[in-house]
Formats: C-alpha cells, structure tokens, sequence
C-alpha cells in the first residue's frame, strides 16, 4: 500500500528548487510521461530529440541503458513531453 512520506530539502533557494524539481520528475516518470515547460529550465536542464526508432536503444533493457548513463554521469535523465 501507499503511504504518505516526507522528503525534507535543504540548501540555498535554487538549490531546493532544484531538488523538488528533480524529486518530481523522478515521481512522474513511474506514472507515465514527465511534462516540461519554459520555466522548469534553471541553468541546468539538456533536452535532445530521441527519433522515435532510438528509444528502445537508449532506454534498454528494463531501463538499464538509461540508469547506466545516469550513474556513469552523476544525472538524471527521462523522457518528457515538451
């Protein structure tokens, strides 16, 4: 079952923006696609268009490619809706 958790944030103001923004694009890539618009951008985002016949590859098996490249480059990275 669900339950009702707390995330605490600490940091300077864009710090903690950041890190709620981050927080919840992780949450809302487990329910489908992540929406992005003008202001999610804060210095610190790269969007490249992924050709729809590259998305398995880039994804991987279960998400393994795309983890592997997260960890490897300290980010983090989903596919969005812009």
């Amino acid at each position: 079952f669900e339950r009702d958790l707390i995330l605490e944030l600490r940091g300077s103001k864009l710090q903690r923006r950041r890190a709620k923004k981050y927080c919840e694009g992780v949450m809302a890539q487990r329910t489908g696609p992540v929406s992005v618009t003008e202001d999610y951008d804060d210095g610190d985002l790269t969007m490249l268009q992924v050709p729809q016949e590259a998305v398995g590859f880039v994804t991987g098996r279960a998400g393994n490619f795309l983890r592997t490249i997260e960890e490897e480059w300290c980010t983090l990275m989903f596919f969005c809706e812009v």
